[in-house]
């Protein structure tokens, strides 16, 4: 259960990272299951050493899957979205290099008078390896997920292949930003309009699993037909949350399933 104070952290600035959440026999399993799963998507080949996603992630592993109600996510996420969440997706990730500044919220679906408070989404963050402000650590500006902030940072976004390419005249990894430097155990919680990036990395190891709040309201219904047709991939339930046996799972993708969209796996 959070507290007043870490629920208005998040709530004013985007995010909320949880320290030594898991221990190191539990991030040692973790770890090994992507390891898994990565090379099953390389179909057991080397990797290279470059950039690999894999999406669904945690739904495809009997291990991983456990983590969508475990107390210390699912408790965590039910206080910052409200009661009746939904399951939106996950994914696995090897990152290799810079990862431009970006927000991974699904804006472009919500009406552009409504504010960012109106319909939150929060990713919810595990990082397999130590990471540094030197090492590529996840860096966020705090405060962007707030609707006019967002609009100002959008510069911040563009994909160029300038390297002089300076938004409010610095380069992107000097752009002002907290570092969110996590080790194993770690948990990072946050919006997912909030402005992030990450710098000067070689080799990152993550995975992530994806939430948004309970529809309550025909808007509320109507951004997520839009946010699903905006993607092959969001919110449609893998069969192994549809056939769970645990209540907590089916009860986060129940909702997805009513309003008629796709079952994947």
């Amino acid at each position: 259960m959070l507290t007043p104070e870490q629920i208005a952290h998040f709530n004013i600035f985007g995010f909320l990272t949880r320290r030594n959440l898991f221990s190191d026999n539990e991030m040692e399993m973790l770890s090994d299951q992507y390891e898994d799963i990565m090379r099953e998507d390389r179909d057991d080949l080397p990797s290279k050493g470059e950039r690999q996603s894999v999406h669904p992630f945690v739904e495809t592993s009997p291990s991983l899957i456990k983590l969508v109600e475990d107390d210390r996510i699912y408790e965590t996420v039910e206080d910052l979205l409200g009661p009746g969440f939904l399951w939106v997706g996950s994914d696995g990730n090897y990152y290799v290099g810079d990862t431009p500044w970006h927000a991974d919220g699904l804006r472009h679906a919500i009406d552009p008078k409504l504010t960012d408070w109106y319909y939150p989404m929060i990713k919810v963050a595990f990082y397999l390896d130590p990471v540094t402000k030197h090492t590529g650590c996840l860096r966020i500006i705090p405060g962007s997920h707030k609707s006019e902030f967002c609009k100002r940072l959008e510069v911040t976004s563009i994909r160029t292949d300038d390297a002089g390419f300076m938004p409010f005249g610095v380069l992107p990894a000097d752009v002002p930003g907290f570092p969110l430097e996590t080790k194993p155990g770690d948990v990072v919680f946050f919006n997912q309009d909030l402005h992030h990036g990450s710098f000067g990395g070689t080799g990152r190891r993550m995975f992530s699993m994806s939430f948004v709040t309970k529809p309550t309201s025909d808007e509320h219904v109507a951004y997520l037909r839009r946010a699903y047709e905006a993607t092959n991939i969001t919110l449609r339930s893998h069969v192994s949350l549809v056939n769970s046996d645990r209540a907590r799972i089916r009860g986060m993708v129940a909702t997805l399933i009513e309003l008629g969209f796709d079952t994947k796996g």
